[in-house]
């Protein structure tokens, strides 16, 4: 269908107001102009606590999140159809003091002195006054031994997550709560504990844990409804006020639709739509701060639309699209603030909202319907960051399909990204996924992988999957330098040879894996330990109630649940290709060729190569670099990427599973690399690392988009992990009679095996010129890493680093 302007959707989106990260670069944690701090989350879970001292914290958490959603301020603005809100206005973000709350103090003097009013500032310190001692940060820290304290902030080779991304997400399963809805829940929970009572052999602490989360769940359900409840009370009370026959009707409709659901199984496409972002809203915004999204769109939506147009409810496709583009405009509406440190991992993003289309369904047939169409069209009519499109790359996909994803990637928007289902499911399969669940697998933010978690896996603790990043390329400089770091001075890495006495690629490799194996080991203890504290002050209810086997977890025996579905405990790689290109110039020139010698490699790197400019020179221009179909570095690569991962995944979390690392390194290739020396691929001091997780340095991939395929094809998406890889291509390559030949390029990539691709569509001059006048270019939209940003957004060293991206072309 052609794309048509719908004045009511784009008059709502003119009106969001984007939380995004301007100044991530130098890890200042600044928000865009305008965008506020909402306290009212922190005040009202504040007063529940002072009135909970003493319960069981599964309760306390409970209660506390039935107070907010029955005090918080609710609001429906002029032309939604879709309602809910998180804050308490259109231009605030919401806060967790329960988490941590120091670094903000200290940033309201800062970055976010603009956030809010003196008065409010006074009265926020009062509620942190109550938290001292008492946030999982201040009870992390309490326990914390001494000798892994160092290694909780940046060492330049690591940075744990330090609460950053709460994400610990449950992959809700929104097919089988349409067909219960959440009274079917509230049934299957009342039902449990009547089974508990009646249980003459079960032991009390079994017993009393397991029907305190039971009541738990029910406090918290009945919260949500009794939310939804709100709006229909809003709506009704709105349109007594109103003379527009037409928005008096649709305010009825709101009404009816928050009456019913998500209380009850939606019967319609608006309520089912509504049905989700209630749920979405309270489990990822309200009650914790939780990351991403993962929805099959089209898959879970599609019967609702389908009924819908059978019966006459919807008239068009363009009304399914209107409401589609009104579900896009709550997602853009979505954001928090977030550590410095947590905000350069995203600079010019938000929260990683990733809505999927396409793969196949649980039995392995096709999901293509009007509805992934219509989201693709969406999209490309209202241009939000949020959500961005993720298509599940098969086969079956007909063509036309494919051309409508070129026809928005051709608007230079960034997306959809494309991933291989079929790579993807056997991966998966790898890792002991069930074939249903590794069939159903979704992207929930950047290129990570999410499936139905199993009664194995433990509910009520808040999983965080991210446990923070490992700067490989740093690891390699202090396989140099004996685990000294040459900015400092100080010893922070392992003490391995002298280099000097090295005599083959090998010995650097060994040398370089030790110090790998040092940083991800001190990580992942800090991280186990952060779980354990998690697990008994962070429950999360109403996130363990949207499991579809939430009633049949076992709690209070005494043992750790299976591992099996640990697979989301990963730690994230930055710079594999920069230290893939660094492995191959040593190889070939200095232990092979013996042009340069060790001695002098290591005084032009500690001089970051002022006075060996012909050594920078060699090292740039005469060792093979990634992403040229060259056997001699992507071999070197292929081992970075597999013998990285295999340490790491010697390290066990904290049920027992192996961590595995992850490919989505976002814009952390910029903001981490400050800290890391020169390289042996000719980098300087400070410059960023090449980009994403398999894409080649900047500029260094010269023999065509093919050829950087192939070169990716060779890392092994099996059994290593989930990799990000980025392109640009001028817009004419996805124009005209170009789109057949683009289509054809990514069906190359996918039989090829690569997991996943992602491109910017713009040329270099728009880009310059963007970075020249940016009042000009406010809605020139690029794709970073894993998301799409403004380009006016980012700071000039993310601008930079996305113009000497190499502009692929077809011969």
């Amino acid at each position: 269908m052609e794309s048509t302007v719908n004045t009511r959707t784009l008059d709502l989106k003119e009106r969001v107001c984007l939380k995004t990260f301007t100044d991530g670069a130098q890890a200042k944690g600044k928000t865009r102009k305008g965008v506020k701090l909402c306290i009212e989350r922190a005040r009202l879970i504040t007063e529940s606590f002072k009135e909970t001292e003493g319960e069981s914290m599964v309760i306390r958490r409970a209660k506390a999140l039935a107070r907010i959603l029955d005090k918080m301020t609710i609001y429906i603005q002029n032309g939604e159809r879709i309602v809910g809100n998180f804050a308490g206005d259109p231009q605030s973000v919401s806060w967790y003091p329960e988490i941590q709350y120091k670094w903000l103090d200290k940033a309201l003097e800062d970055g976010y002195r603009d956030i809010l009013d003196e008065r409010q500032k006074v009265e926020l310190k009062g509620i942190h006054a109550y938290w001292e001692g008492k946030t999982v940060e201040d009870r992390e820290r309490a326990v914390m031994p001494v000798h892994l304290k160092r290694y909780r902030g940046f060492t330049g080779a690591s940075l744990w997550s330090h609460y950053g991304f709460i994400s610990g997400q449950v992959k809700v399963d929104y097919q089988e709560i349409f067909q219960e809805g959440l009274n079917g829940h509230i049934r299957r929970a009342k039902e449990k504990i009547r089974s508990l009572e009646n249980d003459p052999h079960i032991a009390p602490i079994v017993y009393v844990q397991q029907k305190n989360f039971m009541e738990a769940v029910i406090i918290c359900l009945e919260a949500a409804k009794r939310f939804a409840a709100r709006y229909s009370e809003e709506a009704l009370d709105l349109a007594s006020t109103v003379d527009d026959p037409q928005r008096i009707q649709e305010l009825k409709e709101i009404a009816e639709t928050c009456k019913w659901v998500p209380g009850n199984p939606p019967r319609t496409l608006q309520e089912a739509l509504q049905s989700f972002w209630f749920i979405h809203m309270i489990n990822c915004m309200i009650e914790a701060p939780n990351g991403g999204c993962g929805l099959r769109f089209d898959k879970v939506m599609y019967p609702y639309y389908k009924k819908d147009m059978e019966e006459g409810r919807l008239h068009s496709k363009e009304d399914a699209k209107e409401l589609i583009e009104l579900l896009w405009i709550k997602f853009e509406e979505l954001g928090r603030i977030l550590t410095p440190q947590a905000a350069a991992v995203q600079t010019g993003g938000t929260m990683f909202q990733t809505v999927n289309l396409g793969g196949i369904d649980e039995n392995g047939t096709a999901v293509i319907n009007d509805l992934s169409y219509l989201a693709l069209e969406a999209s490309k009519t209202i241009r939000t960051l949020q959500p961005t499109l993720a298509v599940k790359y098969t086969n079956h996909l007909p063509k036309d399909f494919i051309y409508s994803a070129i026809d928005l990637l051709k608007t230079g928007i960034g997306y959809p990204s494309f991933f291989n289902d079929n790579t993807i499911i056997q991966h998966l399969l790898s890792k002991g996924i069930p074939i249903g669940s590794a069939r159903d697998w979704s992207c929930p933010g950047c290129v990570n992988f999410g499936v139905y978690e199993g009664i194995h896996e433990p509910s009520i603790a808040a999983r965080q999957a991210n446990i923070g990043h490992i700067v490989l390329p740093k690891c390699l400089e202090l396989a140099l330098n004996q685990g000294v770091d040459k900015l400092t001075g100080e010893e922070i890495g392992y003490p391995t040879s002298d280099p000097t006495t090295f005599t083959s690629i090998t010995d650097v490799m060994e040398a370089y894996l030790k110090q790998v194996s040092f940083f991800a080991g001190k990580m992942i203890k800090i991280e186990n330990i952060r779980q354990a504290i998690f697990e008994e002050h962070y429950p999360k209810p109403f996130s363990a109630a949207l499991r579809r086997d939430f009633d049949r977890i076992e709690l209070g025996n005494g043992n750790k649940p299976s591992p099996h579905f640990s697979v989301l405990a990963y730690l994230v790689a930055l710079g594999p290709t920069t230290v893939a290109d660094s492995l191959a110039a040593m190889k070939k020139l200095v232990f092979e060729e013996k042009r340069i010698t060790m001695k002098e490699l290591l005084k032009a790197l500690k001089n970051n190569f002022e006075g060996q400019e012909e050594i920078r020179r060699i090292l740039i221009n005469e060792a093979p670099k990634f992403g040229n179909d060259n056997d001699y570095v992507d071999s070197i690569a292929k081992w970075v990427h597999y013998e990285t991962n295999r340490v790491v995944e010697k390290y066990p979390d904290y049920f027992g599973a192996p961590v595995h690392l992850d490919g989505g390194g976002t814009s952390t290739n910029i903001t981490f690399a400050h800290l890391t020396g020169a390289t042996p691929d000719g980098r300087r001091d400070g410059e960023p690392f090449a980009d994403a997780i398999l894409s080649p340095s900047a500029g260094k991939d010269k023999k065509g988009p093919t050829a950087t395929l192939k070169s990716a094809s060779k890392v092994d998406p099996i059994t290593t992990y989930n990799h990000l890889f980025n392109q640009k291509f001028l817009p004419q390559f996805l124009e005209g009679d170009n789109v057949q030949l683009f289509a054809g390029y990514l069906k190359t990539w996918a039989d090829l095996g690569i997991q996943h691709i992602q491109f910017n569509v713009v040329d270099g001059n728009t880009l310059v010129k963007a970075q020249e006048h940016p009042e000009e270019h406010g809605d020139l939209i690029v794709r970073v890493a894993g998301y799409s940003a403004y380009f006016v957004d980012l700071p000039k060293a993310f601008q930079d680093n996305i113009i000497e991206r190499t502009e692929q072309a077809f011969c």
